[in-house]
């Protein structure tokens, strides 16, 4: 078994299953493991509390120069339907495990990679890892080692990509629409809003027009924005009119589209459609689309990198969020790598094929070690 697989085996171990907002450890075991696995390979390492004692994990290898790349990567996971997935399991040339591919995999591909450079000596780029905490849920992580204001030439957002370079991807605004009616006897609904009725009118309108409208609107690499009615809530019982109803929508945004506007548009076009007793709540989810020039200096190297190891370097588009987007915000040049694929993330197989652990790491180890091969 060799180290990066090892390792995976280890991570996947520690449960690091998202709270959701509930007060629990969390993260911070994995957190700690990863900072004594650092130090012990003479790395250094330290833990940043966020939230409710939840830690981020910060190792750095320092360089020659004071020219920075940026490795950043999630900690926790989604849940788990049975404790065998916080067991690695080998299969053939698989790994599975909740986190195996994300984000995992990544993380052990990662650590690996700084070990080996390290290993050889000082390098001539300081390489900092960012493991955080909350990605799947509100960003919490992230948004806190921002405020480190680092400012490398360039950061790679451990993820599954299937080896992929990608240098864009989708935000997104989530928010609920409610209606509000008198309520009352169901045997009497004349002359009475129905907030049911409305916000299936509202969800029709949405889903028929404007969500079509939207899909004339393509953007580079990821296609058009989207909007999709995600939840639905009301009634209090079957002979009783509700006075209450409430639909979700997922609202997907693309490169140059601003969340808080997108949200504001939608709130006026609304209510000026239904003036009476329907409110548009501010966003509970707000997240900027990421879209990273393909001439970037640092694209242009991972690029050559995954030339010379035989990959696809081409650029490409996905349609989910990651942190990278939020580390864009202050002028981080960001691209999303790593082994394994997103269709088998938060499944009950969640799994990484072995060989894109491997060449996962050959890619980072050469990138951290100044792109020469």
């Amino acid at each position: 078994m060799t180290p990066v697989e090892e390792l995976l085996g280890e991570l996947i171990a520690i449960p690091s299953i998202n709270p959701r907002g509930e007060h629990a450890p969390a993260e911070t075991p994995v957190a700690q493991f990863v900072a004594r696995w650092a130090q012990e390979r003479g790395m250094q390492a330290e833990l940043d509390e966020v939230v409710d004692g939840r830690c981020n994990v910060v190792v750095t290898v320092s360089g020659e120069s004071d020219e920075t790349i940026l490795l950043e990567t999630h900690l926790d996971t989604v849940e788990v339907d049975s404790d065998e997935l916080l067991t690695a399991r080998r299969d053939n040339d698989r790994i599975y495990g909740r986190g195996a591919c994300d984000a995992k995999g990544p993380l052990a591909v990662f650590l690996c990679a700084m070990a080996a450079v390290a290993e050889r000596g000082r390098p001539a780029r300081t390489i900092v890892l960012a493991a955080v905490i909350d990605e799947e849920h509100q960003y919490q992580g992230v948004q806190a080692f921002r405020r480190r204001a680092l400012r490398p030439i360039g950061g790679i957002i451990g993820e599954p990509t299937e080896l992929r370079m990608v240098t864009a991807h989708k935000g997104c605004m989530r928010c609920r629409i409610n209606a509000t009616g008198p309520g009352g006897h169901s045997s009497e609904p004349w002359d009475k809003i129905n907030p049911i009725a409305v916000v299936a009118e509202i969800a029709t309108y949405l889903s028929e027009t404007v969500a079509r409208e939207l899909e004339t609107q393509p953007a580079p690499l990821v296609g058009p924005p989207s909007l999709s009615v995600t939840e639905v809530r009301g009634g209090r019982g079957p002979n009783v009119l509700p006075d209450f109803a409430s639909i979700g929508i997922d609202r997907r945004t693309v490169a140059g589209e601003d969340p808080h506007e997108v949200w504001e548009q939608l709130r006026a076009n609304l209510v000026s459609r239904w003036p009476n007793g329907v409110e548009v709540e501010e966003p509970h989810t707000v997240d900027y689309a990421l879209h990273t020039a393909s001439d970037d200096p640092f694209v242009v190297e991972v690029a050559q990198t995954l030339t010379d190891h035989g990959l696809d370097a081409t650029s490409v588009g996905v349609g989910h969020g990651t942190d990278a987007s939020k580390l864009a915000l202050d002028g981080i040049p960001c691209i999303v790598f790593g082994p394994g694929s997103i269709g088998h993330a938060h499944t009950a197989g969640e799994f990484v094929p072995v060989a894109d652990l491997h060449r996962a790491q050959a890619v980072v180890e050469q990138l951290l070690a100044g792109g020469v091969r």
